[in-house]
Order: structure tokens, then sequence, then C-alpha cells
């Protein structure tokens, strides 16, 4: 629109004189004695529907019509408008009485009233007094960068727009920008633009935040004067749904004006000469992907932000699993500011212990913002209305069919969609930049790939847009054909890349193998092509160690009898070999174990494919080991061997696991040998190989299982020195089962009998969180043993309790590997206590084990407590007969910390 039009537009409107005020509609202006009136939008849009309706009572339906369409809003919305109306035309003339409440009805307006021509033309700038001001704004968190940045825009020509998605903060940090970069006695003008509906009525309203009267020919000429004559701060806050018009008058203000300091809000910039543009991110919070404590966590101010809405002004610091839980609230939130304090006015009011299943389920349930909040911020759904109902249709079609993704993606997944929505590729793309553009979609570099991404509360909404579309079902179809491929293609890539360049590529999509195996398996999708997804996702289930997940997916599709049939020979034996593997690190070892890794076996030979049937019999292997069984485990893995003339050098991986049980075995020597080799041709290779095909990285296990034997062979520093790099690499490639092995077998036993309480109190809390992550049922045994038996070896006999029950928990599960070392370590606390009767008792237990017979490692030990029970029972004579045995088992099997443990023992019995 021209200027002359604007001018042309402005003298032909309605107008209504009542006492000193002249109300202009059009203009979307109120004047008190020739000077504007500052209402903000609801307060405008109620007295105008009333003046036009003079006279008569107008219903609060009416209103809320008018007012706000579409939405639901609470009648305390309506009184607190009404009342700040009321409150600004009396604070002009106190002594007339303009609106009357009609109770139970609505509200009337009662003051004469008079159509009005518009004054002649004329340009009159007002004086700062009458400038409208900004919204009051709370302490900003986290944005000292952003404040720093925009402070320095406004030293430069131009104006600085602020973009970001709805809900970001970015009115909040305009305002404190302005407040900050102003010195006293300077004002802000505060240009609200979210009320209009017509790009028309723009001019009127910055030329209203500045007080310049509407009634002249060019009303931006009167806004640059006062720019450039008295120098106040404007603020032109929401641009995006009038933006046209906004960068038209941004543009010509900066240059007539390049001093003028200028904030502009919008979701889209506005794309003009003079702009410098300050994209708002949502507030930072931790990456789930890193560890972190909740301590660390509170520095964030997402986090900051989310405690202090929901708590308060509570000074107790917040426990940590509720910190843990607010961080996957604002992580799924995307650290929007918004969003963040209506679901924390939400858990407000609820026990923080109900946190975790909050938002399980989406957002929904979140509660709608402060009554006196715009419209647009009262709810998300609202947010991203506003965002909604500005978009192209092609801009909305691609919107909807990106809901489909539930994690990142890139350029080629979003073309494979196009088709779903009858998209030209060059259009489809055109508004894949549009959508960035407008902050419905992030975008960044990962490497020299772009990926994209909707945030949680944006897909859902966006998901129910798509629902009910015509190109719904299409959409899902390619979007798992689409993840289906990819996953594929991952398979391809397992053996021939690190765990860390393979899980920093896949790890994202796990997400979207969830999303297109729910689709696939549903009455609607295609079973078929879900169990090729299955099989697809069984790498990315098993380097996440999602076991559980795993199991039931595997046997969801297990289920489906007809889509299996045409699997391939190989797709069998995998299915079968990882649901063996699901059952046996499950928390509680399945009673079918045994038979799905002899099912395992038997595809795996009826697959012919050598690779299939070393994972399958190293599989079992270590089933048996874990049952308490290593023995029978070693004569699997050699009959194997014979059977197909393999040399276990060309299979490291099995190899080290041969090691490995030949430990608890007692054969010490020979694991020693072999872990020696190992460690010469794998254990220094910088980024190691592919993760082991039996679920821990090898060069981590490794390191674990050399620990573990030259422990037991009487070096304790160089086996320290190995579990901590075990540690190390695997908090490195964030792989939990490389360090909840690295933990429970080898650094946490090692640490306590050594006597290290402080770092073995450490690792007992580190392998407790890998507990809380995981479902493997030897972590939360271990960590709950040897919890208590730190808390008994500083005095504290409630420490025997968590022993014992962690004890029987582990056979409950039927894992009985170490539970005789278990047993040994409680017995070794009753005697420190004095309690001798409970010590031989639990001694007496180990004879009940199982795999006692098997499992020789702490063989030596176990006559080792035997003697000091005899000992402390006055049996001197017996008590040196156990030693003695202790000390042949010990040195025959080349145990030395245990050869000095008896000889320990034995130098403190007096022979009677």
């Amino acid at each position: 629109m021209s200027n002359a039009g604007g001018s042309q537009a402005l003298s032909k409107q309605t107008a209504y004189k009542f006492g000193n005020f002249r109300l202009m509609p059009e203009a979307q202006a109120l004047l008190h004695n020739g000077q504007p009136v500052g209402l903000g939008g609801q307060g405008f849009d109620i007295l105008t529907l009333l003046v036009r309706r003079a006279g008569e009572v107008v219903s609060k339906a009416d209103l809320f019509a008018h007012v706000w369409p579409d939405y639901i809003v609470h009648d305390h919305n309506l009184k607190v408008n009404v009342g700040n109306l009321r409150r600004s035309l009396a604070k002009l003339d106190p002594a007339a009485d303009y609106i009357a409440t009609i109770p139970g009805r609505g509200y009337k307006f009662v003051a004469a009233l008079e159509r009005d021509s518009p004054p002649p033309a004329r340009q009159v700038a007002s004086t700062t007094s009458h400038y409208i001001a900004p919204p009051r704004i709370g302490q900003l968190l986290g944005r000292e960068d952003a404040i720093r940045q925009l402070s320095e825009m406004l030293d430069q020509p131009g104006y600085a727009t602020i973009v970001g998605p709805g809900g970001a903060g970015k009115t909040s940090l305009a305002v404190t920008v302005a407040q900050q970069s102003c010195l006293t006695g300077e004002a802000i003008a505060f240009a609200d633009l979210s009320a209009l509906s017509d790009p028309r009525f723009v001019v009127p309203a910055i030329a209203s935040a500045l007080g310049v009267s509407l009634g002249f020919d060019d009303p931006i000429a009167g806004v640059i004067d006062v720019l450039r004559s008295n120098k106040p701060l404007l603020i032109i806050d929401n641009c995006e749904h009038v933006i046209a018009m906004a960068a038209t008058i941004v543009e010509r203000i900066s240059s007539d004006v390049p001093s003028a300091r200028i904030i502009a809000t919008s979701r889209e910039p506005l794309r003009t000469r003079h702009e410098q543009i300050h994209f708002l991110a949502g507030l930072s919070y931790p990456e789930q992907t890193v560890a972190l404590s909740p301590k660390d966590a509170l520095q964030f101010p997402a986090i900051q932000l989310f405690i202090s809405k929901a708590r308060g002004s509570a000074d107790a610091e917040p426990p940590d699993d509720y910190v843990r839980s607010v961080v996957s609230i604002c992580t799924r939130l995307d650290g929007l500011a918004l969003a963040i304090e209506l679901a924390a006015g939400t858990a407000s009011v609820l026990a923080p212990s109900t946190l975790d299943d909050l938002f399980k389920d989406g957002f929904d349930t979140m509660s709608r913002g402060a009554r006196d909040a715009p419209l647009r911020h009262q709810s998300l759904e609202a947010t991203l209305d506003w965002s909604y109902r500005l978009l192209p249709d092609r801009e909305a079609v691609l919107l909807g069919l990106l809901s489909v993704f539930s994690g990142r993606f890139n350029a080629d997944d979003v073309e494979a969609l196009y088709s779903a929505g009858a998209l030209e590729p060059m259009t489809g793309r055109d508004a894949l930049s549009q959508l960035v553009a407008k902050s419905l979609v992030s975008a960044e570099y990962d490497g020299s790939t772009m990926y994209y991404r909707l945030a949680e509360s944006t897909g859902a909404y966006a998901a129910r847009r798509l629902l009910g579309s015509p190109y719904r079902e299409k959409a899902r179809r390619q979007f798992a054909v689409r993840t289906r491929d990819r996953l594929q293609a991952a398979e391809r890539e397992w053996s021939s890349q690190t765990s860390r360049e393979w899980l920093g590529k896949y790890r994202r999509q796990i997400d979207d193998v969830r999303a297109a195996i729910a689709w696939a398996f549903d009455p609607v999708g295609d079973a078929a092509l879900g169990v090729e997804l299955v099989v697809a996702a069984l790498p990315l289930w098993q380097e996440l160690s999602a076991f559980r997940e795993m199991l039931e997916t595997i046997d969801l599709a297990s289920l489906n009898s007809t889509a299996l049939v045409g699997l391939a020979p190989s797709g069998r034996t995998k299915l079968s070999t990882a649901r063996a593997w699901a059952m046996t690190l499950a928390r509680h070892m399945h009673p079918q174990t045994d038979d799905a890794w002899r099912e395992s076996i038997f595809h795996a030979n009826g697959s012919r494919d050598a690779e299939f049937q070393v994972r399958a019999v190293c599989g079992q292997a270590v089933f048996l080991a874990y049952s308490g069984r290593p023995r029978t485990a070693l004569r699997t893995m050699n009959d194997f061997a014979v059977a197909k003339g393999l040399d276990w050098a060309t299979a490291p991986d099995g190899k080290r696991l041969l090691a490995h049980i030949q430990i608890y075995a007692g054969e010490l020597n020979s694991a020693s040998a072999h872990l020696e080799a190992l460690m010469n041709d794998w254990g220094h290779v910088e980024e190691g190989h592919g993760l082991s095909r039996f679920q821990v990285d090898l060069p981590a296990g490794i390191r674990l299982s050399l620990a573990l034997v030259s422990w037991l062979q009487g070096d304790s520093n160089r086996a320290s020195n190995l579990a901590n790099l075990a540690i190390r690499r695997a908090v490195d490639l964030d792989h939990m089962i490389s360090l909840g092995n690295a933990i429970s077998l080898a650094a946490l036993p090692i640490a306590f009998v050594d006597g290290n309480l402080e770092t073995a109190s450490q690792l007992q809390r580190q392998l407790a969180d890998v507990s809380r992550r995981e479902s493997v049922g030897i972590y939360e045994g271990t960590a709950t043993f040897f919890a208590g038996a730190i808390q008994s070896a500083r005095g504290d006999k409630d420490g025997f309790t968590l022993m014992q029950d962690s004890i029987a928990g582990l056979l409950r599960g039927s894992w009985r590997a170490r539970v005789p070392f278990y047993r040994s370590l409680l017995a070794e606390a009753y005697i420190a206590a004095g309690e001798m009767q409970l010590a031989e008792n639990t001694l007496r237990a180990v004879l009940g084990e199982i795999g006692i017979r098997e499992e020789r490692w702490w063989h030596p030990d176990l006559w080792r407590v035997a003697g000091m029970i005899e000992a402390r029972n006055a049996r001197s004579n017996q008590a040196m007969r156990y030693f003695q045995k202790s000390l042949d088992s010990a040195v025959a099997m080349g145990a030395g910390a245990a050869t000095r443990r008896t000889r320990l023992a034995m130098s403190a019995v007096t022979v009677r």
C-alpha cells in the first residue's frame, strides 16, 4: 500500500466521539484530546464492539466471538480486559462512566455518542509521556549472550530483528535489551502488531506507539520525525502475519534514519536491506546423550526456569530423579520458554514423584498460561495455530508430512515424501526452506549434512493436522519404507565403521524406527514390511543396549507368522539370535533362554553363514557362563572350534569371550596368555573396530578381562589401570553394556576387595546409574550388593540386608555367576561384625550352588573364609587345614592375590 493510499484510507474512516475521546476503529486508534491512548489489542476490540452497539446489552458470548474468535477463553479473561479498559478511560476522564455491567447478561456502553469526521490532516508528534510502554518482563535466564549481541546490533546502522519460534521469548528478550540499552530518561515505545487483522493497520499501530497523531497525510513521516528528534527506542512486536507491510515500513524508517534504534520480533526474517537478524533458539538444556550429573544439569537455564516456576522459592535442592525428569521434559520441549512455563505450571500442583508420567503421552495436559497473557501464549496449541494459519497450502501440506518423522531427517528423507502430498520436488524444497525460515522446522549441520527436526510439540500439532487427510497413509508407508532402507544401509556399514562413527550417525534413528514399526503392525499397516524393519533395526537396538525393547518387538514380529514365511534364512537367524541375546540380558533371564539359544544355533547352521554360527555359539556360551556353568561354556566353544576347524585367533571377539570364561573356570594362566595376545593385536587401536557382535566393545572387553585376571594373579595396580581404561572407553563410546561390564565385572569388585572404599563407592553409584538406564539384571544386583557391602564395611549393619536381598534377587533372575563370590564377601562381613553363625550359614549356602564345581576362580578364597570362621570359633587346627587347601588351590591356578590374602589370614592364627 502506498503512503498516499494509506492517508486516503485514513481520511475516509468512521469515527465515534464520546466525551473528549475519539474512536477510529479502522485505524485501530483511540484519541483523547487529540493524543493516542494505549489500550492493547483486546481492550480496543472490546471498546469497538460496545461503541458500535451503544445502548444495547452486548452478551459475553458476542464479546468472546468478536475478540477471541476460534478460541476457548475463561470468563476471567474478559473481566480482566474490561477492568483494564475501564481504568484506562477513568484515568483520563474520572468523572464519567462509559461501560456498565449488566449482571448475568453482559456489558453496555452508556455514554452519549456521536459520529465524527476526522480532523484535517496535520503532522504532530507527541511527547515522550504518550509513548506506549512495553509490557513488564520478569528476569530472563540464559540470555546473556543474546542481550550482548543485540545491544551491539543497536549500535550499528539499520535495525535488529529477533527471529524464532513461537514461545521462544522474543518479546521478553526485545524488552530486556531495550531496557538495558536505554540510559536514564531515554524512552521505549512498544508497537504490538499481534492484534492486527489487516496490514493497513500497521502504520496506525506504529504511529500510536510513538504518540504520533493519526490525522495526517503521512503518519510514517511523523514517526520518522519522532525517531530523529526524540531518539526513543522502538520495539515492533509480532511482525510475521503482516510481514510485507512491516518490512516496507521498517525499511523506509531505517533508510531515512539509519541511527534509529529499532528492534522487531518475528517468526521469520523481514528480509530487507537494513535488517540485522538474531536467531533465537530455545533456552539451553543438557544433551541427553551426554552423561551429566543432576548438579551440573541445574546450571542450564531451561532447567532453572522449569524448577523456578514449578517449585517457586523453595530453598531445598530438588531430588536427583526430579532433575532427571525435568531434563527429559525440557529436552522434549526444545527449551522453549513458554512451553517450559506451561509445563512447570502443571507440574507445580502435583507430587514430584508423578513428574515422569506427567507428559509421557504428550503435552495436552499442560495448563493454560497466565490469564492476562496474549491469547497466542495461552497454550501450546494457540501458539502453533498462530503460525499455522499464516502458511500457504504447500507449506501446510509439507508440515503435515514432516510430522511422520520422530527424530532428525535430511533433505533426501523429505524428498521421499513429496509424492505423498502431491508436491513437485522444486515446490517441496521451497516449502521446506520456508518452514525453516518461519521457525517451524529447525535445521543444523552435522558434519557435511544438513539435518532438520520438528520440536515434539510442533510434530504433535502437525500430526493432528495430518490426521484424516487423504495423503496420511501414503506418507506413513513411504516413511516406513525409507526407514527400512536406511536401516539396511546402516547394517551394511556396521562391520566397517567404528562404534563411535556408527552410533554417531544412526543413534537418533531409533525414534523413527519405533514410529515406523508401530504403523507397520497396525491393522492399516503392512506386517511384512514390519518384519523387515525389525530385522534391519537389530544392530541399532544392540548398539543402544535396548534389549527389552528389542525382545518385545521381536515377539511382536513373531506373532505375524504369515509375514515371517517370506523372510530369508539370514533374517530368521538374525531374529532368533537377537531374541536369545535379549532373553539372556534381561533383568530376569527367561526360562526359555536355553531353548532360544538352541534355536539360534539351528537357524545359524541352516543359513550356512560361518559368522552367524560363531555368534550363536558364543552367545550360548555367555548364557551358560552367566548361569554358573563356565566349564560347560568352554566345552561347547572348544567342541565347535574343533568341528569347524576354527582358530579363535581369527575371531578376536570369540577369543576374548573364551579367555574371560576361562577366568571363571579357574584357568588363569591360559586366560592371561590369550588376553595378552589380544591386547597386543587389538587393545591399542585408537578407535578399535566396530562394536563386538557379542555385545561388548572389543578393546574395552579386552581391558576389563585382563584387569580381572591381573588382579587375581596379584597385580592390583595394573588391574585398576586397565579397568579405568575400559570404563573410559565405554563412557567415550556411550555404550552402556560395555560400561556396565567394565564396572560390575572388574573395577568395582577390585576396588572393594582391595579396600579402596571411596573409589568403590563412586563406581557403585555409576553402576546404579547404568542399571537405571538398562534392564540387565546383573547390573542392578551387583550395584545393590556392593551398596550393602560398602555400608557394612563402614560399620553399618543395615548393609547386610542389602547384600542378602541382592543375592536372592540375582538367583531369582537365574544370574548364578559370581554368587559364590558374593556369599564369600557377605560371610567376611559377618565375621568382621562378630556374627559367626550367620557367617557359617552363608558359607554353607555356597555348597548348594548349582555351578560351584564349575566356577573355580574364587575357590581359594572360599577355603580362606572357611578357615577364618574356624579360627574365630577357636578351632585353629581345622582353620589351618582350610588355609592350606586355599593355598594349594591358589598356587595351582596362579592366583597370587588369593595366596597373599590366605597367608595374611594364617599369620593371625595361633595353632593350639
